[in-house]
Parts: C-alpha cells; sequence; structure tokens
C-alpha cells in the first residue's frame, strides 16, 4: 500500500512546479502573424474562386449582368474577364461546364497597404468550351491546360479581397 501512495505522488507537485503547457500559453508574434496571413491567404482564395464563378456565370450566359464579377475582381483582372467575354461572344462561344482548378497561395504580404497575396494554379478547361449555337463541344487542344498566376489585392486600408490582374503561361502546359 505504501508503494502505490508513493507512485501516486510522483509528479504530484503543485502547478507552479510544472512546465507550463504549450496548448494553454498565449500565443507568441510570430503565431499571430502565421495566422494573419492564413486568414489572408483564405480570403485571397475566396476571391480567386469567386473570380472563377464570376467567370463561369459570364461565359455561360454571355452576359455579365448576374456575373457579380465587381465582388471579386478590380482593374486588370476585371478588364480582362470582359474582355474575353466579348471575344467569346464574338466567336459564338460559351462555357458549358466548369473548369477545374486547385488554387495554391503561393505568397502572402501583409505588412504592406494595401495587402497582396499570389495565387498559382493550373487551370484545366477540358470541354468547358462549347459552340453557343449547336452545343458542340471544341477539340481537346494543349491550350486546355494552362499554369495561371493571380495577384489578389485589398483596398487601401480595407479588408476586402480582389483579384487585380492574373497572368496565362501560355509557353507551356501544367
Amino acid at each position: 500500500m505504501t508503494a502505490a501512495l508513493l507512485l501516486l505522488g510522483v509528479g504530484c507537485g503543485s502547478s507552479s512546479d510544472r512546465e507550463p503547457d504549450a496548448r494553454t500559453s498565449a500565443p507568441t508574434a510570430q503565431d499571430r502573424e502565421r495566422q494573419a496571413k492564413a486568414e489572408a491567404g483564405a480570403k485571397a482564395l475566396a476571391a480567386y474562386r469567386g473570380m472563377w464563378a464570376a467567370q463561369v456565370e459570364a461565359y455561360s450566359s454571355g452576359t455579365m449582368k448576374n456575373a457579380r464579377l465587381g465582388d471579386y475582381t478590380t482593374g486588370d483582372a476585371a478588364a480582362s474577364i470582359i474582355s474575353a467575354l466579348t471575344y467569346y461572344n464574338k466567336r459564338g462561344l460559351a462555357f458549358k461546364g466548369k473548369p477545374v482548378i486547385a488554387p495554391k497561395v503561393t505568397s502572402v504580404d501583409i505588412a504592406s497597404d494595401p495587402r497582396t497575396a499570389t495565387i498559382s494554379d493550373c487551370v484545366d478547361m477540358t470541354g468547358v468550351l462549347v459552340r453557343r449555337a449547336t452545343g458542340e463541344l471544341l477539340p481537346k487542344t494543349e491550350d486546355d491546360r494552362r499554369p495561371w498566376t493571380a495577384q489578389a489585392t485589398t483596398a487601401r486600408g480595407g479588408n476586402d479581397w480582389r483579384i487585380a490582374r492574373y497572368t496565362i503561361d501560355k509557353t507551356r502546359t501544367c
């Protein structure tokens, strides 16, 4: 019985004798920065995905009417999407379905104002573009899968993220 009591007493010092529990310690400045970058990256990705939803809506319907482009884009990105819509409409093309995207945030700058993030993606348009009049699928080409790089930003002093510009690397596939 004495041995059992001795075993139970091992490690039963006062709470001040114990090492601090990492789960209950206050977050460090590095932890807070990492969390802030993760949250900013998630908001930038949401803007990127929203941009794609707006594009799909516009290119499927042939109009910007319900696309909510301004909720997710600004500047060059918005202008490029509108230009692409004009291009598709003039050629009688439309989206049927959605491109496959798998975006990843590759950098985030939360110290600047406006804050910025870079997003990399491989956009797969296979089986998406059709002739509007007939629904005929356009033939598969190497252009169906291209790397995209998007720049997301906030307004000065703001917290709402928008895609400001994007580039499509037409020199390679992914």
